[in-house]
């Protein structure tokens, strides 16, 4: 049989044929490996969110806020149609995302939004781990200051912020309003640490710093405040503002010389039309320092500056017045006043100056001005008193006086003068009243109570004259002449028994007067007590031994006594002073008549 011959298309076929056959051979391979690859691997997962198509790599991490809206577009591993392939996170429903997009909040199931949440989404070929991403949810720095925002009362922000702090420890967003709310409710100390914290970065911070100075301002805290100044100067080393701050806070925190330096540079560096009140704090510093020149030659340039500033005048005045020169001192004190029609304090001080000069007339004109404005001003009558009493005028003194006590009805000392001043008038009836009531104020015056007591006797007003007497010795015993004008009183109404009384205390603070043993002879004598009057005659007689009348009263109390040998030895002696006295002769030989010699008999 003869055999056909191929055709071409037969052979075209059969290469189609074979291509099959490889081609299914390979994809059956290729199909077999991916399905059952013995090293499964995950690549990565696209999501959603919010509309932006996102890539996590194997490993990666995805932040999310609650808001966010999700959804699982694909994941990528290297098994065919991800046969098997599953995700698996715990505490979180990641298998909704395949369906649809779902808002994160909705995936924390009631969970505190305002929590901070990690979940580890693992991607897994039935039980074998592929790989994994990281999801963290947590609110953002927004979100935690608008719920600051919300929170009423400064205490809730303050919470809810220091909670977003924990999450977000180094956002200064955050930092910032927490330290603003710590001011707002007064907690000085905990914003200043947070401060001191925030201002000890790397990179020191100048608002940082101005914040917290302000704080220790506020405490207050002098040294925390020095502190701070001196870190912005070393910021900034010619920054003339913060210098001139840091002196003014050591002056105020007592550290004067240190203020002083700072001040004294401050000169050196500012324009001149800035430097008044660096001469005035200078003024003031020097002079507490007792840098009296320097404080006056500060004040003189700050004059030269400020001509209207009246408390440089009187800065002046009291400078110039420490150094002793008064005559500066007044002639700025004089201008201070002019400029100030109101300044009663100056006018007074300058009167006061005047009056010690001598310059009784421009004294009195100031005193006038001051009277004018305020005509109950104690201290400008007493600086008129004080001009009258040089003047020697009694009746401007009086009128000054009687000012005075219509302002001070309790000043002793102006009372006492009017009562002297009416006394030396001849008004006694006035200065009874003023001296009496000074007494009750002074009981203890004897002074005064000698002039009471000269009133009430010229007045004839002998009763309280002799109640006067009676508190003076009281006061003064050994004032002798009260003694006299009390035994007169009392003799002229017959009280014997009261000038016992008076002369036995007049006796024992004035033991060597004679003449009170005398009244207190009389009275002994007037109430029948001859024994202690012949004891008070033989006292006397013991200085005066030879006065005779105090002989002849002994000689004639012993012969009524009939102690004959003492009344002749009395008599004997008065004879022996005066051999002419006639009646101690004659009583002297009856004696020897009658009483035989050697007895005391008859």
């Amino acid at each position: 049989m003869k055999r056909r011959k191929k055709s071409g298309s037969d052979r075209t076929i059969l290469w189609a044929a074979i291509l099959l056959i490889v081609v299914v051979i390979i994809i059956g391979y290729r199909l077999w490996s991916c399905l059952y690859n013995v090293s499964p691997q995950f690549n990565f997962i696209i999501i959603s969110k919010d509309d932006e198509i996102l890539k996590i790599l194997n490993g990666e991490s995805l932040r999310l806020h609650p808001q966010n809206r999700l959804k699982i577009l694909d994941i990528s591993t290297n098994i065919c149609f991800n046969q098997a392939v599953r995700l698996v996170a715990e505490g979180l429903d990641i298998n909704a995302l395949y369906y649809g997009e779902v808002p994160v909040e909705e995936l924390l199931a009631g969970r505190d939004i305002y929590d901070r949440y990690s979940f580890k989404v693992e991607v897994k070929r039935h039980n074998e781990d592929m790989g994994s991403v990281d999801i963290i949810i947590e609110p953002s720095v927004e979100d935690w200051l608008d719920k600051a925002d919300r929170s009423i009362g400064g205490e809730r922000k303050v919470a809810v912020l220091e909670q977003a702090l924990k999450f977000l420890p180094d956002d200064r967003r955050i930092k910032d309003r927490l330290v603003k709310e710590y001011i707002t409710i007064k907690r000085w100390k905990t914003a200043a640490m947070m401060l001191e914290e925030m201002a000890n970065e790397d990179v020191p911070d100048k608002s940082v710093l101005f914040e917290l100075l302000e704080v220790y301002e506020s405490m207050p805290n002098i040294d925390g405040s020095v502190t701070v100044l001196e870190r912005l100067i070393d910021l900034d080393p010619d920054d003339v503002d913060i210098r001139l701050r840091l002196a003014e806070v050591l002056e105020k925190s007592g550290k004067e010389r240190d203020a002083i330096k700072v001040y004294e540079w401050l000169l050196n560096r500012m324009a001149k039309k800035e430097l008044l009140p660096i001469y005035k704090a200078l003024g003031f510093l020097y002079s507490k320092n007792k840098q009296i020149e320097k404080a006056i030659s500060s004040y003189l340039s700050a004059l030269e500056m400020d001509k209207d500033d009246v408390n440089l005048y009187y800065n002046l005045s009291l400078l110039y017045e420490q150094i002793g020169q008064k005559d500066k001192s007044d002639l700025f004190l004089r201008k201070a006043v002019n400029l100030r029609a109101d300044d009663t304090e100056g006018r007074l001080r300058l009167s006061e100056s005047l009056i010690e000069k001598g310059r009784l007339d421009d004294a009195e004109t100031y005193l006038k001005e001051v009277l004018k404005n305020e005509p109950k001003s104690v201290e400008a009558w007493l600086l008129m008193m004080r001009i009258a009493e040089k003047r020697e005028n009694k009746n401007a003194l009086k009128t000054a006086y009687e000012n005075i006590l219509a302002l001070d009805p309790q000043n002793k000392n102006v009372i006492y003068n009017l009562g002297i001043i009416e006394y030396e008038k001849g008004n006694f009836a006035k200065a009874q009243l003023y001296l009496e009531k000074y007494i009750k104020m002074s009981p203890k015056d004897t002074d005064a109570r000698t002039f009471l007591f000269d009133i009430y006797r010229k007045q004839k007003k002998e009763d309280l004259a002799f109640k006067e007497a009676e508190a003076i010795i009281r006061l003064k015993p050994k004032e002798t002449n009260y003694y006299h004008y009390m035994f007169e009183y009392l003799n002229n109404r017959g009280n014997y028994e009261g000038i016992i009384n008076v002369m036995e205390d007049a006796l024992r603070n004035n033991p060597k007067d004679n003449d009170f043993r005398k009244y207190l002879i009389f009275a002994y004598l007037k109430t029948e007590k001859e024994d202690l009057a012949v004891a008070e005659i033989k006292e006397i007689l013991k200085s005066s031994p030879d006065d005779i009348t105090m002989l002849l009263q002994l000689a004639r109390l012993e012969e009524k006594r009939e102690n004959y040998e003492e009344a002749l030895a009395a008599y004997k002696k008065v004879i022996d002073i005066s051999p002419d006295h006639e009646e101690a002769g004659d009583a002297y030989l009856r004696l020897r008549m009658e009483v035989l010699p050697g007895t005391n008999e008859r």
